[in-house]
């Protein structure tokens, strides 16, 4: 490929790229929302725009502020390290996405922001189509700007899996160490962090070993 041809072809590439996240940044504009977007209600949280109700939200709620010293810093620097700078999802994370879907036939990745993973856990199935991941990015929003940074990682804490059936970081932090989520020591912590890729691929033995490490 000569020097023409290869600026011709990466060009044409960008200008695909631009499209489409042009095309996703117009759908979402051209939603439209009242102008309170999250409910609460009792032990759930109401999505208004389609009136959906949230999963229950857990008893055992453990405030941020009873965590470990550094536990947000490093939960945010594994799971979303761009959690301060969005508002609600990855604009980069959903352009790679979208091509690959579109051009290589590959179904769209999970959830990338901490926003779209507590949206998905609140309120959406784990089917990966176009429709769900356009839904799960405004609720995203809606979560973010209604919520606040604080609030959706406490909320993030509080529901996201932890595998072998365990919801939020109370029944985690009990199962897989026996204690407290207070009272967990921070490389703990960091363990637990680390699982949430591939939650159900690690034993009680195995994430407890893996503590030691940090």
């Amino acid at each position: 490929m000569n020097e023409g041809s290869h600026f011709l072809h990466r060009w044409f590439f960008l200008g695909i790229r631009s499209i489409l996240v042009l095309v996703f940044l117009l759908l979402i504009y051209y939603q439209t929302f009242p102008e309170k977007r999250i409910l609460f209600r009792e032990n759930k949280l109401v999505y208004l725009p389609e009136n959906l109700e949230s999963v229950p939200l857990e008893n055992d709620w453990v405030r941020l502020e009873e965590l470990p010293p550094g536990s947000l810093e490093y939960l945010v620097e594994i799971e979303d390290y761009r959690f301060y700078r969005h508002s609600g999802y990855s604009l980069a994370d959903i352009q790679s996405s979208v091509i690959q879907a579109v051009f290589l036939f590959r179904r769209l990745r999970g959830a990338s922001t901490l926003d779209q993973q507590l949206a998905r856990t609140l309120f959406l199935s784990r089917d990966k189509t176009l429709t769900r991941k356009l839904k799960e990015i405004r609720i995203a929003q809606a979560l973010d700007e209604e919520l606040g940074k604080k609030g959706v990682l406490e909320y993030y804490l509080n529901l996201v899996y932890w595998g072998r059936g365990l919801n939020g970081i109370y029944r985690s932090s009990k199962y897989y160490f026996n204690k407290h989520p207070g009272k967990l020591l921070p490389r703990e912590f960091k363990a637990l962090v680390q699982i949430l890729k591939k939650p159900d691929a690690y034993s009680r033995e195995e994430v407890r070993a893996l503590s030691l490490e940090y």
